[in-house]
Order: structure tokens, then C-alpha cells, then sequence
């Protein structure tokens, strides 16, 4: 299946919290998969690492033809429609909000994507809850994969132990062998407030 995660940068900066679920987006789709857009010159050789990376927005890139908006869906949180696998048959470009996520969300994919795209640009919802990026990402995977999403699970909340208590994340994530989804160095990162060395040793090859 031929198709394309678009991911549209929407946040003033790439946080460390930011790079690791932009990070596992990579992962998830790999590399070649993965493009992100309206990203400042600024963090274009970081973002080289995972994926292809654009100056201009998604929105830019649709107004302009170079690419089909025809062939290209958003994952909207407040859309009205459920997201099904043919849906995705039809897609080759797949646009997720880079956004770290509001409680309550404030609907800033449907402000700055959904409302600026051409109308024949569909959106679609993945569920009554609010996912991370990449567990949005993952859930495009899961449904590319099984055609479907029956057995596909998830929790509503995920808490994570720190010496000084516990960060909770009011979130939807998938359940993979029994087990949140969370990006990788996500829970070290909330635990130690710094970036795993060996993800740190991978950005400065650069």
C-alpha cells in the first residue's frame, strides 16, 4: 500500500516531548513514510533524521497541487466521521496534527488543517478520545495491517511514576502485548527530565 504520514508542525517549538513522538512516527511507518511539514528552517536537519521535512505547510502543498488533494485525509479529532481501512485504500496522504495534545482538547486540528484545506479534502475521526501523534500513527497502522479494527485495544490514561510523584497523561493510547504505547524514551524522558543518552548520541551525528 502506497501511502504517506504527514505530519503538520503546529507547536512554536520541537520540545524533547515533541521530537520523541515525531521519533516513533518514524519508527512506526519508517522514514521513507513520514514527511513533516510548516517546520522552521531551524529544525530541518533534526527532523532529516525522521523523515522528509518541508518549509511551507500542508496547506500549501494542497492549494498547490503538489499534492493530490484527492488522495489526501486528515486525522481530526472533532471530525463526524469513523476512520475505516477503506478509507485509507483510497489515501495517499494521511495528514496528522503535530500537536501536543490540550485537556480538553481545543480543536486546534480542525482550526489550522481542516478548515483551511479544499473542501474535498476529507476528515475523519479515530475514536471518541484524544491519541498522542504517534498513537494516532499507530492506529493507521494497525488498521492498514488488519484491514480492520477489531482487536485492536486501548487505555484511557496512562500515569508514570517519577521520584517525585507521578505524571498523568490524560490520553488515549494503544495497548500493544498488554502494554501502553508510549513513544520511545517517552517515560525516561518524563522520569529524568532529559533525553535517554543513547537518543542523544543519535541526534548529535548529525
Amino acid at each position: 500500500m502506497n501511502y504517506t504520514i504527514i505530519i503538520e508542525h503546529l507547536e512554536p517549538e520541537i520540545s524533547p516531548w515533541l521530537l520523541l513522538e515525531y521519533r516513533h512516527v518514524s519508527q512506526i511507518h519508517g522514514k521513507e513514510r513520514v514527511w513533516f511539514t510548516n517546520v522552521p528552517t531551524r529544525y530541518h536537519r533534526l527532523l532529516r533524521l525522521y523523515g522528509r521535512v518541508f518549509e511551507e505547510s500542508v496547506i500549501e502543498l494542497l492549494v498547490k497541487v503538489l499534492i493530490d488533494p484527492s488522495q489526501t485525509i486528515i486525522l481530526d479529532p472533532s471530525a463526524s466521521r469513523r476512520l475505516q481501512y477503506s478509507d485509507l485504500v483510497n489515501a495517499k496522504y494521511i495528514i496528522i496534527g503535530g500537536i501536543l495534545g490540550d485537556h480538553p482538547p481545543r480543536g486546534r486540528t480542525r482550526i489550522y488543517i481542516t478548515n483551511r484545506a479544499p473542501p474535498i479534502v476529507r476528515a475523519f475521526n479515530i475514536g471518541e478520545e484524544q491519541y498522542s501523534i504517534d498513537g494516532s500513527a499507530y492506529y493507521v497502522k494497525y488498521l492498514i495491517e488488519h484491514k480492520n479494527d477489531k482487536g485492536f485495544q486501548y487505555v484511557d490514561g496512562v500515569r508514570v511514576e517519577t521520584e517525585y510523584g507521578y505524571v498523568y497523561l490524560p490520553y488515549r493510547y494503544p495497548l500493544v502485548n498488554g502494554k501502553p504505547l508510549l513513544a520511545d524514551g517517552l517515560e525516561y524522558y518524563l522520569k529524568y527530565r532529559r533525553l535517554r543518552d543513547d537518543i542523544w548520541r543519535e541526534i548529535l551525528q548529525l
